[in-house]
């Protein structure tokens, strides 16, 4: 058997200018361990896209990976546009990484007046207005408009809910996006477990250090299976 897997980990960045970004926290450790699983898979082609490629062989990463780094919003996006809908490389995605909700739309001071965000902001002054869009969800262009229609693991997280909410948001957030199965965790507990659900299914709880190889055979068998 034959597969090719797009994993992408890590978190975007979204400039505020040329030396500041917004950010999360999330450092791409799990999705670079999910792809090593996978490309211990007879058979499998793994691309890891990822905003740390330089920790990619201390979390165990093999040389056969083939690894793209990334930094922004705009460089993930592009990314994946290239590998899905331009190379029509992957039989199935793994989207793990921790992809910006929101990106700069201007940057201002206190009087309102606008800044030029080309160069480094003055540390000047004492008060940055930075006005939020929200940003696309990439998970949700890989159906469409990029038209994969190969086995698609889409990644969830909250903060603070119980087992029943996040059921409940993942199952919702699941359908939305078209993906086969989804990965849901929440901060409170994510270091623990995780919740995996596919499709109709009863919620499968795994414990934190299985979740790689779980998702590494979702991958291989096909959420069918």
């Amino acid at each position: 058997m034959s597969i090719r897997v797009l994993v992408t980990a890590g978190a975007t960045q979204v400039p505020i200018d040329r030396v500041r970004a917004i950010t999360n926290v999330f450092t791409g450790r799990t999705g670079t361990q999910i792809a090593a699983a996978i490309a211990a898979i007879p058979g499998a082609q793994v691309r890891l896209l990822t905003s740390a490629p330089h920790r990619a062989k201390e979390w165990g990463l093999p040389s056969s990976v083939d690894v793209r780094g990334y930094t922004t919003f705009d460089d993930l996006r592009g990314l994946m546009h290239a590998s899905i809908a331009q190379e029509r490389w992957p039989t199935a995605i793994v989207h793990s990484a921790a992809v910006s909700d929101y990106l700069v739309e201007s940057v201002g001071d206190a009087s309102g007046r606008a800044l030029d965000t080309r160069g480094k902001i003055s540390s000047e002054l004492d008060r940055l207005v930075v006005t939020l869009v929200k940003a696309p969800k990439l998970i949700d262009l890989i159906r469409a408009p990029w038209g994969f229609d190969g086995t698609l693991i889409k990644f969830k997280l909250t903060v603070d809910r119980s087992d029943a909410e996040l059921e409940a948001i993942a199952r919702s957030s699941m359908r939305h996006s078209r993906a086969d199965a989804i990965v849901a965790n929440d901060v409170v507990w994510a270091a623990e477990r995780a919740m995996i659900i596919v499709g109709d299914r009863p919620v499968e709880r795994v414990l934190r250090g299985e979740l790689a190889q779980c998702v590494a055979t979702l991958v291989c068998d096909g959420p069918a299976a």
